[in-house]
């Protein structure tokens, strides 16, 4: 988590929360998310009109809002532009044949945002954005994105709250040593969930979830690390190839300015 900068713009910042309040909720009215962000209506209102305008919100006709198509393409240019989704759907239905929930997720703020969620006998492209936002710390993968984070980050980020799960942010903190010193995040409900992170540093997790036994956990992680090293092993080799095609348009660049210098 980058520090706040000096000067921040705080309408940026609430602009930027009305947008990701409107895209969790389908339709919503102003007051709702005032509401929910503890921000003045008359604000919200001028944010949505103006969201509205830019394409990222649609007024209904019972004056609530629903995310426009400006959000729609901005979701597919994200996806596009990380190519997370494509790099992993390879690696990710190798899983499928263990005929556990598999799932692919990202940390956002103190929640999960799943990518990918399937569960057995699920087609993959059903599994594609079909749970939204969800409790960090009653998710594996979420634990396990948390775990990478540094203490002081943490306390910040659930300050004035008592984290579900845990008497105090000590316990949490706790939690999270362990989770880091064993290299798997584990979530213990009805089900056993077990997860690894992505990357270095973390920008995702993988998860696999259902009637794990003790004796099973070693096996699940040494099956999900494979699947993360040929994520990652794609994620290199995408990351290299942008690298020269950025090397040769800026040759290009450099190469046109000298020729047009030169007549």
């Amino acid at each position: 988590m980058d520090k706040l900068p000096a000067q921040p713009n705080q309408s940026l910042i609430d602009g930027m929360s009305v947008l990701q309040a409107l895209s969790s909720s389908g339709e919503v009215s102003c007051s709702q998310i005032a509401a929910l962000l503890g921000l003045e209506i008359t604000r919200v209102n001028r944010l949505l009109k103006t969201l509205a305008w830019l394409g990222f919100a649609h007024r209904l006709p019972s004056r609530t809002y629903s995310p426009g198509p400006g959000m729609h393409v901005l979701s597919a240019q994200s996806m596009f532009g990380s190519g997370l989704i494509k790099k992993a759907m390879g690696p990710l239905k190798k899983l499928h044949k263990l005929k556990l929930i598999c799932a692919m997720g990202m940390l956002w703020r103190d929640q999960v945002c799943y990518l990918y969620h399937r569960g057995p006998g699920m087609k993959a492209e059903e599994a594609l954005g079909r749970i939204g936002l969800y409790p960090a710390i009653h998710s594996s993968i979420g634990m396990a994105l948390l775990a990478e984070k540094a203490e002081d980050e943490i306390r910040i980020l659930f300050k004035n709250k008592t984290p579900e799960r845990f008497s105090d942010i000590d316990k949490l903190l706790s939690e999270l040593k362990k989770i880091k010193s064993r290299g798997y995040g584990e979530v213990l409900s009805k089900a056993r969930s077990i997860a690894v992170t992505i990357g270095n540093p973390a920008y995702a997790g993988i998860a696999l979830s259902g009637n794990i036994g003790d004796k099973k956990i070693e096996q699940i992680c040494t099956v999900l690390k494979q699947v993360k090293n040929e994520i990652e092993k794609k994620d290199n080799i995408l990351q290299g190839v942008f690298m020269i095609n950025m090397n040769t348009r800026n040759n290009e660049k450099k190469l046109t300015t000298k020729n047009t210098k030169l007549t």
